[in-house]
């Protein structure tokens, strides 16, 4: 299942839901950078010239390795706890590795 945010606009309703004011972003791979877990942060594109790039900010070793992660640049401790209890990504996917 996909989830799709506009990041562009993450400034103008991040205050309201998390209470925290967030700066605008200036790039897609400033985005990508504040996902919630390091191994979600990741973005593929196809350039014009038809190849692929891949965006990934905050590396790819936890995605390559299975590891589930609070990415600190924007997540509260707090808020990742809940996401944790929402999303239960142990459940939905065993082989993951959960770091709390």
């Amino acid at each position: 299942m996909w989830d799709v945010k506009n990041q562009a606009a993450v400034h103008l309703w991040h205050r309201e839901r998390f209470g925290a004011t967030v700066d605008p972003l200036t790039s897609v791979s400033g985005a990508v950078g504040t996902w919630p877990e390091t191994a979600t942060a990741v973005a593929v594109a196809l350039t014009p010239g038809g190849t692929i790039e891949v965006l990934a900010p905050l590396g790819l070793e936890d995605l390559i390795a299975g590891v589930h992660r609070r990415n600190p640049r924007r997540v509260s401790v707090a808020e990742y706890r809940a996401r944790m209890e929402r999303k239960q990504p142990a459940v939905r996917w065993p082989r993951v590795r959960v770091q709390r």
